[in-house]
């Protein structure tokens, strides 16, 4: 960014004319086919008559500047044919040149596709960037997909204009990982136009642990209880005796349980007679108190006397609790 006028710098000792002042963004450090903001304040409507000009032989011909909030202005694209090098740029008013700058140019560079999330490593159902910058003579698709199993669906990348106001051809998008995502690495692709595969990128997912700084979770249990009785009225422990062939319900709090995983809890035990899934409490009993899930589980009909451990794994494996069913004999 730079603002010169013609006679020096902008500004004015007090009760003097002000010069014109123009401001340059997007000038410094340019590709070709960049986008370059030009602004020239201090000159009244009256006097550019709509007639001011901005010239440089890094613009494909002369650019228009027009009367938008008080000042003349315009965003005019580099020639793709720039060679890098300095280019000199001035504003006439009337045709008069009123300020003067400069523009410089960089080499282009090839199209990128690059894949950024907020953490070392993805967290499951957190957002990533995805940006595809193809500013690259010759290039003018417009249709951009990625896919991914890591992505619920195919997302398309769309010029919004916020992640590089002065890049006409950088697509993005900012989509979030499945929420039940299993750790591991996940492949991210790139599509063109016609199903053609431009690009593609490698994504290292991992739920997040206790002790790591984006580790949120609150979850106790899980608590054991008679059925017949309910949880309100019974002795609810992480140590609770039944018979072979009885049942034994499990309740799991979580204050603060990952995207979706109250659809996906589960309790196992070598004394059940199969995985049990959890459900989210929605009862009338559950007012007030934390998110919680709740299952009723069958023990088997053979089970020896003895301890059998009742394990709930949540948060993607951060948090792993267990209790303890011992089974009395008959």
């Amino acid at each position: 960014m730079s603002a010169h006028g013609e006679n020096g710098t902008a500004g004015a000792p007090s009760g003097t004319p002000r010069k014109p002042t123009l401001t340059v963004n997007g000038n410094l450090d340019a590709r070709p086919g960049q986008l370059v903001d030009i602004r020239l304040d201090d000159v009244q409507r009256a006097q550019g008559h709509d007639a001011v000009t901005a010239r440089s032989p890094a613009f494909s011909g002369p650019v228009r500047l027009r009367w938008q909030d008080g000042s003349y202005g315009g965003t005019p694209a580099l020639a793709m044919t720039d060679k890098p090098g300095w280019y000199p740029l001035s504003v006439a008013v009337a045709g008069r040149t009123v300020a003067r700058d400069s523009i410089h140019v960089v080499a282009s560079r090839r199209p990128s596709f690059t894949l950024t999330s907020g953490s070392d490593v993805a967290r499951p159902g957190e957002p990533v960037w995805l940006a595809f910058d193809d500013l690259y003579p010759g290039e003018r698709g417009t249709d951009f997909t990625v896919r991914s199993a890591a992505l619920s669906r195919p997302v398309p990348l769309v010029h919004s204009g916020r992640s590089d106001f002065y890049n006409p051809r950088e697509f993005t998008a900012r989509p979030e990982l499945k929420p039940a995502l299993a750790d591991g690495e996940y492949t991210v692709e790139l599509y063109g136009p016609h199903g053609h595969r431009i690009a593609g990128r490698h994504l290292t997912v991992r739920a997040s642990r206790p002790g790591d700084r984006d580790y949120f979770g609150k979850a106790h249990g899980p608590d054991l209880y008679d059925p017949r009785i309910g949880y309100a009225d019974s002795p609810h422990r992480r140590d609770f005796e039944a018979a072979a062939g009885g049942q034994v319900a499990v309740m799991w709090h979580d204050s603060d349980p990952d995207p979706g995983e109250e659809s996906r809890l589960t309790a196992t035990s070598p004394a059940f007679t199969h995985v049990l899934h959890l459900r989210p409490d929605d009862s009338k009993a559950a007012d007030g108190d934390e998110p919680r899930c709740i299952g009723t589980a069958t023990l088997r009909g053979d089970l020896e006397p003895g301890r059998y451990p009742v394990t709930v794994v949540a948060h993607h494996g951060r948090v792993r609790k267990t209790g303890y069913l011992t089974v009395t004999p008959r």
